[in-house]
């Protein structure tokens, strides 16, 4: 089946690998049929697991495809009347339209005129158009050279990440990560459920608690006790299974080979030469520290506001290096790792 995952736009290249590293680590077999700013369509074997949308930060919406067509008024309702939707007696539905880029079709027009088709086909079974809690929700996503229509399998609900957000969390420290960020960089390392996660640089416990609501085993690290005790009351009532120590990243307590997946993002600036005797220093020695703790064929995400020359020489395999500009003279690098 052909699946459209609406994304956020948000980061450029972010919320793709997050869909694409999800689909890896859930086992869902997929193809790469369309990719565009905000939009990626796949062609994914069986039906996706209802626990894909519970994992996405940086997706709204997941879409079954119905039809793809022309970039035309008379093509996309010609194509909805052929793909013959038929919406069962007694339901309700809505149709809502999204242009990525601009087009000289009117989104709200074409909502209505869609609708107008779909309602023609099922009035005799009872249908009526509920645009506030639809049975069923059409969307139609207009690229910049065609229409991409489909029924939305699932929505990402995207307030639980401005409820976690940092500030309103027990113990709040400044630059935190935040929450959408951080689910991200999780997905990103391929986690599964029962994986044991690291952040050697735990903080207040950001990352952690993302890795922890996706079913993961998580393990804290930071050389500030003040920062475990933050960590552990920003955890603490969060339901997974979590360690937090108090420790050198660069020295860490843990044997070889026993951590299926690294997550950080290290201090920065002044905050990190308070604990190190150079930022590079500290960012080469930690990573040596976890290509040690990493299993084989493990992942890891490092946050840096410079990019890391070391890592491939350490012996990790560099697969992707996001970019995020944070203001005119600050850009953060997202890097993923495998072992």
């Amino acid at each position: 089946m052909l699946l459209a995952f609406e994304l956020s736009g948000e980061h450029e290249t972010l919320p793709e690998s997050e869909v694409l590293a999800c689909m890896r680590a859930l086992g869902i077999d997929h193809r790469i049929v369309k990719s565009e700013e905000q939009f990626l369509m796949l062609d994914v074997s069986g039906e996706p697991s209802q626990i894909l949308s519970t994992r996405l930060a940086m997706t709204h919406h997941i879409i079954s495809v119905i039809l793809e067509c022309d970039l035309s008024e008379s093509s996309i309702l010609e194509s909805v009347r052929d793909a013959e939707i038929t919406i069962p007696e007694g339901k309700t539905f809505s149709v809502r339209a999204r242009q990525l880029t601009s087009t000289p079709l009117s989104s709200a027009r074409m909502e209505r005129l869609i609708g107008g088709v779909i309602f023609e086909r099922n009035k005799v079974n009872g249908v009526k158009v509920n645009l506030t809690n639809p049975d069923h929700r059409f969307r139609a996503i207009i690229t910049e050279d065609s229409c991409i229509f489909g029924e939305v399998l699932a929505s990402i609900d995207r307030r639980q990440f401005e409820e976690r957000k940092p500030h309103k969390k027990p113990f709040f420290y400044p630059g935190a990560i935040s929450p959408r960020i951080a689910r991200a960089i999780v997905n990103i390392c391929e986690i599964e459920k029962g994986d044991l996660v690291l952040d050697p640089f735990c903080g207040t416990g950001g990352i952690l608690v993302e890795a922890g609501f996706i079913g993961a085993r998580v393990i804290g690290i930071d050389v500030q006790q003040s920062m475990i005790r933050g960590a552990e009351m920003n955890i603490r009532s969060c339901g997974f299974e979590y360690r937090l120590l108090c420790g050198d990243a660069c020295n860490l307590p843990l044997r070889d080979r026993s951590i299926d997946a690294v997550v950080t993002d290290p201090p920065y600036g002044r905050s990190a030469v308070v604990i190190a005797e150079s930022i590079e220093s500290l960012y080469r020695n930690s990573l040596l520290e976890m290509y040690r703790v990493i299993v084989n064929g493990g992942h890891a995400v490092m946050i840096s506001d410079f990019k890391i020359p070391w890592a491939e020489d350490i012996g990790f395999t560099v697969t992707k290096l996001h970019t995020q500009r944070v203001h005119r003279s600050l850009t953060r690098y997202i890097m993923a790792l495998c072992k």
